[in-house]
């Protein structure tokens, strides 16, 4: 069954979809869900808050992190919600997984 990963990296789009044989599809929403402007919407908010925990300039970069615990919190379950939602349009067409280290 084909695989979905959850995964944050700096730059990259959370969604990582794998075929049967564990090899790394595309790095977007599955067919299924492109034209699905809700579910685009909240991925692309939860990679740009991502991409806002790092400073990034000509001379460094690194992580900054979340102002406080409570950003972090409500930043989690935005996430937990987006895969929620990919579940419920999906079905079971989808292994779902998230791997989420903030």
């Amino acid at each position: 069954m084909k695989k979905i990963k959850i995964y944050l990296d700096y730059l990259c789009f959370p969604v990582w979809i794998y075929n049967d044989d564990g090899e790394l599809i595309n790095n977007d929403l599955p067919k299924e869900l492109s034209k699905d402007k809700e579910v685009d919407d909240v991925f692309v908010e939860i990679q740009n808050i991502y991409n806002n925990l790092f400073l990034n300039s000509s001379t460094e970069f690194k992580y900054i992190g979340f102002s406080t615990e409570l950003d972090r919190q409500k930043y989690l379950k935005m996430i937990d919600d987006a895969v929620n939602i990919l579940k419920s349009k999906l079905d079971n067409l989808y292994v779902i997984e998230k791997k989420i280290d903030i």
